[in-house]
């Protein structure tokens, strides 16, 4: 059965099945349908003097992509106890490079726990297949569908009325269609434990202690590349949450982090984690968010072994009547790939990157939401072929119920 068939029949069958309780229940389960169109005239990210024909075949890389979207929420509260679910199904349909197009299967499963009002907590379970950007893949004429799974159990156990302890296991993997060296297949398994202090005022103060033991799949060693099978990361956090007044508050953190490799300690680094995020709430109809990070993360390939991003954003919502809705962002960073494997003295990859988007919701009925937005993009680096700019626009409707 053709793919498009699939999708639709799935469409309708989870109607058919959804249909009595929707009528039962509005409020506990939810039903929503979105179909989008976007536009960009850039998919592959390519520089303005890359010869499209002998990449693409084609003369451009320009797309047009219809998205739609079937997706089912249910929540459900019993005493201490709060269940929600969400599942969704989105068929991605490129016109000019089909063979792109696929249907993601996603899910959001949540377990808010409590045995007392003082011991509770979350059990967790996310997956989540997008398309890898091309921004960093660039297997043109092969579809990279990237899955991500994510399950987590984590407590609470308020001591007295401001010190609670707080501790939590996870499991993660990420799988790619095709083989991607710089950021590679792996499971992963984590335990953090932690204490955290909570004033009156709603700030808080909170440090976490992590262990992280990850997996790398589909890699064999010995490896001439030094790519490695396995890693420990020890991630040593301290976050606080400062209520500043009634109309601002203030996240502020910092992580010092250990990655090591049983292997090939050549791949190791270690540095700091840090970010500060500031939002004020100016009325009941706007507010505006600044913030920015330092983030280290894996990027192993023959000259590095992570990346530093150094990334500022600023966003402002605008309620601008009771059915509508305007954003605008905007983002800048710079990111550094660093820590040769081999000792090369290389010239590291440098790069920087700007994104700026506006987008507008317009709510003219109960169960109807109609959105556009308008992004620009564009990145620099001191490599050649990796300079880009992309424009893209979206129109879009929802239906919920």
């Amino acid at each position: 059965m053709p793919l498009q068939c699939r999708f639709w029949l799935t469409i309708v069958l989870l109607l058919l099945c959804c249909g009595p309780s929707l009528a039962q229940n509005d409020d506990a389960l939810k039903l929503k349908i979105e179909s989008s169109l976007r536009f960009d005239n850039n998919l592959f990210r390519l520089p303005a003097e890359a010869n499209l024909n002998a990449l693409l075949g084609s003369d451009s890389g320009a797309e047009r992509i219809d998205i739609k979207t079937l997706s089912l929420n249910f929540s459900t509260t019993l005493s201490l106890q709060k269940l929600e679910l969400s599942a969704s199904v989105t068929n991605y349909r490129y016109q000019n490079f089909s063979y792109l197009s696929f249907v993601a299967h996603n899910y959001n499963a949540a377990w808010h726990w409590a045995l007392t009002p003082s011991l509770r907590g979350n059990l967790g379970s996310q997956r989540q297949e997008v398309l890898n950007s091309f921004a960093d893949y660039q297997g043109f004429g092969l579809q990279n569908v990237r899955s991500n799974v994510n399950n987590r159990l984590d407590a609470v156990y308020d001591m007295d009325g401001t010190w609670s302890a707080i501790a939590g296991v996870s499991r993660s993997s990420q799988t790619n269609q095709q083989a991607l060296t710089a950021e590679g297949d792996y499971n992963a398994r984590s335990v953090d434990l932690g204490l955290r202090y909570a004033a009156g005022s709603g700030s808080s103060l909170s440090y976490t202690l992590r262990n992280n033991n990850g997996t790398y799949l589909n890699r064999v060693l010995p490896s001439p590349g030094l790519y490695d099978d396995g890693y420990q990361q020890i991630d040593s956090e301290l976050r606080l949450h400062w209520v500043l007044s009634g109309k601002s508050a203030a996240d502020l953190y910092t992580s010092q982090i250990s990655r090591s490799h049983p292997n090939y300690a050549q791949r190791d680094y270690s540095g700091r984690n840090a970010g500060l995020n500031l939002n004020w709430y100016f009325s009941g109809k706007s507010a505006l968010t600044a913030s920015w990070a330092r983030e280290l993360a894996s990027y192993q390939t023959s000259t590095s072994n992570y990346s530093q991003t150094d990334r500022i954003t600023l966003a402002q919502l605008w309620q601008v009547s009771p059915k509508t809705l305007v954003r605008a962002r905007y983002e800048a960073a710079q990111s550094d790939y660093l820590g040769s494997p081999f000792g090369l003295l290389v010239t590291p990859r440098s790069e920087t990157t700007n994104a700026a988007s506006l987008s507008l919701d317009w709510q003219p009925y109960q169960y109807l939401t109609i959105s556009t937005s308008l992004e620009n993009a564009s990145r620099r680096s001191n490599l050649a072929g990796l300079d880009y700019e992309s424009k893209i626009a979206t129109v879009s409707a929802q239906f919920s119920y």
